[in-house]
């Protein structure tokens, strides 16, 4: 059944009305440009925005987000919001000024409808609309749309996100307490104060799974440090894996010219960069464009410069060198290939100390600080080799176990 999403953004930061929970500032745009990228990860189009009046603010929030390619249709009014939303479609409703972790809105929109995200009836969570003694409203509701049309047509002068709420709550909708899978990003923006608190909450709530090792123990300090401010001054995420393929290509002309360690240093630098960017994509719910082709942009600079550099030290060291630096590719696409193999018959995620492109690259830097370019060579080689190794005997093993 197709989904559908509701946000509401009428209601005023304070009494003065002078500003919206909605276009309060988050995560370098605006709360509603959150909610809306929320909702459209989650699986829903069109996503309606249902307001009472149109600040430039909120104009400009909804430009942006169609140029991402959303589907965003503003309602200037309940009956305008109900004509758009299809009566079997399923519908997910945003409490105005809600934030909520990504896993948290996909767990709701895909529950069966009806159902509501719940937290504590406690002072941790007196912001959150009251259901009963023991529970308050998450800021998720799922509804079919034909509840939308029928609500709509008792509301009078209701509030329709109330209203709403009270009827699932009459008609036993399932409840879906937000913490028990463990802590969640929920939150309810009410003013301008928070916004630094909002903020360091969303930019951690992206902080994902490591793919390898240095993503795990290496890169975290510099990518903490550097994505709040990063994403406020609105940095695209693309700029910055541009830039990590760039520094890639840009050793291969100091390779050929016998800069090792210039070669080196932009490696590794290439990679702290990488992480950066698919971190500000994170925040952002988003994917980078082209992302396929600037991570091999970034391998064919590591693999030509490492060839470069094997084909250096194979002046005096024979041409064995650059044989042992040809492995590193060959293993690598052989691993690639066993992996994604392996992923479509085990669920289990393979160990992040396989060997990657990072990977490689950090494991490189011990054998150049001790001075010996060739010992680095060979412990690259043997890393690739060793992690295809392990992957098709567990691809094997798995072949075998399926087969009794």
């Amino acid at each position: 059944m197709a989904l559908a999403a509701l946000i509401s953004a009428c209601r005023a930061i304070d009494e003065s009305g002078e500003g919206l929970r909605a276009t309060l500032p988050l995560a370098g745009g605006t709360l509603v440009e959150h909610q809306a990228r929320l909702a459209a990860a989650a699986g829903a189009g069109p996503i309606i925005i249902l307001v009472e009046r149109l600040p430039a603010t909120l104009t400009a929030a909804v430009d942006r987000l169609r140029r991402e390619g959303l589907r965003v249709e503003i309602a200037r009014s309940l009956a305008d919001a109900v004509d758009r939303v299809h009566p079997d479609e399923t519908l997910l409703v945003m409490a105005d000024g809600g934030i909520a972790g990504a896993d948290v809105v996909r767990r709701v929109a895909e529950a069966e409808s009806p159902a509501l995200l719940t937290v504590p009836d406690d002072a941790d969570h007196a912001r959150f609309e009251r259901i009963d003694a023991t529970a308050r409203w998450g800021g998720l509701l799922l509804i079919d749309g034909g509840r939308l049309r029928q609500t709509a047509a008792m509301l009078g002068e209701w509030d329709l996100q109330s209203t709403l709420l009270r009827r699932a709550v009459q008609e036993g909708a399932a409840r879906l307490a937000v913490y028990e899978e463990g802590d969640a990003l929920l939150a309810i923006a009410e003013g301008g104060t928070e916004a630094e608190t909002l903020d360091r909450a969303v930019v951690a709530a992206a902080r994902g799974p490591a793919a390898d090792w240095p993503g795990r123990f290496l890169f975290p300090p510099l990518v903490d440090l550097v994505a709040l401010p990063l994403i406020r001054r609105g940095i695209a995420p693309v700029a910055l894996a541009a830039g990590a393929a760039a520094l890639a290509l840009l050793a291969i002309p100091f390779a050929l010219y016998g800069w090792r360690w210039t070669a080196l240093a932009l490696l590794l630098l290439s990679g702290p960069v990488a992480a950066i960017a698919t971190r500000l994509a994170d925040i952002r719910l988003a994917t980078i464009a082209r992302a396929g082709a600037l991570t091999a942009a970034r391998a064919l600079g590591a693999t030509l410069a490492l060839l470069l550099l094997a084909a250096d030290l194979a002046t005096t060291a024979g041409w064995g060198c650059t044989l042992l630096a040809a492995i590193v590719p060959a293993a690598m696409l052989a691993l690639r290939r066993e992996a994604a193999i392996l992923a479509r018959f085990d669920p289990v995620p393979p160990p992040i100390w396989l060997a990657s492109l990072d990977g490689l690259v950090w494991a490189f830097l011990p054998a150049a600080i001790a001075g010996s370019w060739l010992g680095g060579i060979a412990l690259v080689a043997s890393y690739a080799a060793g992690s295809f190794a392990f992957v098709q005997h567990r691809l094997a093993r798995l072949a075998g176990t399926s087969g009794t």
